[in-house]
């Protein structure tokens, strides 16, 4: 749509086609960036192959647009060989759903996701620099993802929170009690 319009833009000698160009040159980015990240979700044996930490790094990267959207991880003091197969596999389905909500919801510039140990939690972290919230909107929002993250933290016994605030972004933090 964005290059038919462009298109005819251009035959009125129009400079307004690059607008239509740029547009379209963005959402293509964007749908690459989302056909990447939804292949990456839809394997199931991704903690077998990279474990958590290697799953989300590729996450992470296959989620960086080229001027829009930088994407980060960083891990610290995490041995992800003493957590299970499906916990590992529910802390990266969770971290894929924050971010999905972020890139639908909010249009951030920038995620960072964060994966480390403080006795006694293993603490993942998502965090955006989106549009945000407000603290009553939570739970007006419509669809499965906050859902299916509550769900989720609570089949593992952790803790989910979610903070946010009209044009600060948002944040969700899961903070899972492990043994030592």
């Amino acid at each position: 749509m964005q290059l038919s319009a462009a298109s005819r833009e251009l035959k009125k000698k129009s400079k307004e086609a690059l607008n239509y160009v740029d547009r379209a040159n963005e959402l293509a980015r964007f749908g690459l960036s989302e056909a990447r990240r939804s292949v990456l979700s839809l394997r199931s044996d991704i903690i077998e192959e990279s474990g958590l930490i290697g799953a989300l790094q590729r996450l992470a990267e296959r989620s960086n647009i080229p001027g829009l959207l930088h994407c980060t991880f960083r891990s610290s003091q995490v041995r992800e060989e003493s957590l299970a197969p499906q916990l590992q596999q529910d802390l990266l389905r969770i971290a894929q759903e924050a971010m999905s909500n972020a890139l639908r919801h909010a249009r951030p510039t920038e995620i960072g996701i964060t994966l480390r140990r403080t006795t006694p939690d293993l603490v993942l972290k998502i965090t955006d620099n989106g549009s945000g919230f407000a603290k009553n909107e939570q739970t007006r929002v419509k669809g499965f993802g906050l859902s299916n993250m509550r769900a989720r933290a609570e089949s593992l016994g952790a803790r989910l929170d979610i903070t946010s605030r009209p044009g600060r972004g948002t944040s969700v933090v899961i903070r899972l009690p492990i043994e030592r």
